[in-house]
């Protein structure tokens, strides 16, 4: 029996008000979303010196000890500093207190981290073994500086939560420091060479020092110091928990600096940096936004009526599909995880500019490949099966390498990829004698 799937069942873009508008095609999804303890994973093993120990079921504990291993040796300097306690049905019955304060010190003598991060899992959430009692009982027996990040899926729908909690529990480690004037962290930003970016580049022309960049270059010591900023950045969303932590207990402000692709809000965010290191930078901003605003004129004659579905990206999801409405795209499908700061912003911006698309949950492609006829989208954003898009003559974009870029370079990166993708889109169908047959009207 095959079974249809129908885009009424969507919500739009108008209709979406909390995570719960964000509706799906079937109630099974394919592939599906990571749960919080891939963001951990994401996140904690970038820091040197620190161990997780991931606390969970066979299935828990050999996942993330797959994953690492294998980042680990696709990334250079990365260190797998993963160690699994997998229960059994006796803990899961009696509670596994005595056992997990043991395997703690073991740890503690055998490896001498300078940390612990204790990482529970659903099971161990339903059951209710309590972490922190364990914790605040064997601090005083260890070195290490001991914290605890809980993972439950089944009260969320994806990997950002384990992102957020591993950045806020980072704060344990941190210690008061003299502040230094022309000194900032870089936080929630999880790739290498931020150093290179515009943004970067720009203020350490002007003396700025990078003081810390968390997580992606740091480690426990490095973390203790990071009370030395006098400006964090916030480059990420998942970041700004620990950004306003950090603010209340240290007395550090900050800016959200995403990886805007709006010129407004990337020269709002160029500014407000500037006023709170009291730099000044008007004459190369102005340089860059004017760079951007030549590049967009000269590619919204070639952008303008090309219709979209936006995938999974490494962007705001509103964010960017309101970005590609501004250039004359035209927006069919977004998908989504969840609402985020800001998207009540960029949803409006989207119905402003005209368009209403419909919304549905991430991760669950195999549904959606059976309504793109109905869609007709001459873009793909976002990672799918290239030949099901081929087949069906829709052109596909990624963006991975984007995700490293701040400022104006990000909008910048993102035209000129969108645009080559075009050209060679184009060539290559007039090598085989075929027309996009999604093209728009």
């Amino acid at each position: 029996m095959h079974y249809e799937y129908r885009l009424d069942k969507l919500k739009k873009v108008s209709e979406t008000e909390t995570a719960k508008d964000i509706k799906q095609l079937s109630h099974a999804q394919f592939p599906g979303t990571h749960c919080p303890l891939f963001g951990v994973a994401l996140t904690a093993g970038y820091v040197k010196d620190l161990f997780t120990l991931v606390v969970g079921t066979d299935e828990c504990t050999y996942y993330t000890k797959t994953f690492t291993m294998e980042r680990s040796n696709s990334i250079e300097g990365l260190e797998d500093n993963f160690l699994s306690f997998a229960i059994n049905q006796d803990d899961v019955v009696f509670g596994c207190q005595e056992k997990l304060e043991k395997a703690i010190k073991k740890i503690d003598q055998e490896y001498k981290p300078k940390a612990i991060l204790l990482v529970t899992t659903c099971v161990l959430e339903i059951i209710g073994e309590d972490f922190e009692a364990i914790v605040y009982a064997i601090q005083d027996e260890v070195k290490a500086k001991l914290m605890v990040v809980h993972t439950e899926h089944f009260k969320c729908n994806s990997h950002i939560p384990g992102i957020e909690r591993s950045l806020e529990a980072l704060i344990e480690l941190m210690e008061e420091q003299p502040t230094k004037e022309n000194a900032i962290n870089i936080i929630g930003h999880r790739y290498d060479g931020v150093e290179n970016t515009e943004l970067l580049k720009l203020l350490q022309s002007k003396g700025i020092e990078i003081n810390l960049v968390l997580p992606s270059s740091c480690s426990v010591d490095r973390i203790a110091t990071a009370p030395q900023a006098a400006l964090n950045i916030v480059t990420d969303f998942t970041a700004i928990n620990l950004a306003e932590k950090m603010k209340k207990k240290f007395g550090i402000d900050y800016v959200y600096f995403d990886k805007y692709l709006s010129l407004d809000r990337v020269e709002k965010g160029y500014y407000e940096v500037a006023e709170k290191l009291n730099i000044d930078i008007k004459k190369e901003v102005a340089a860059y936004r004017a760079a951007a605003d030549a590049m967009m004129e000269t590619l919204k004659p070639v952008f303008g009526g090309k219709t979209f579905i936006y995938g999974n990206t490494p962007m705001l999801a509103f964010e960017f599909s309101s970005f590609l409405c501004e250039m004359g795209m035209i927006p069919k499908l977004i998908m989504a995880r969840d609402l985020y700061i800001n998207d009540d912003q960029y949803m409006k911006e989207i119905n402003e500019l005209g368009f209403d698309p419909y919304v549905t949950r991430i991760a669950n492609i195999a549904p959606l490949q059976q309504i793109y006829g109905e869609l007709k989208p001459n873009i793909y954003v976002g990672h799918e099966n290239p030949r099901n898009l081929m087949e069906r003559g829709i052109m596909q974009v990624t963006l991975d390498m984007v995700a490293k870029k701040l400022g104006f370079e990000v909008p910048m990166t993102v035209m000129k990829i969108i645009s080559a993708a075009m050209n060679n889109f184009e060539s290559m169908n007039k090598m085989t004698g075929k027309e996009n047959h999604h093209a728009a009207s």
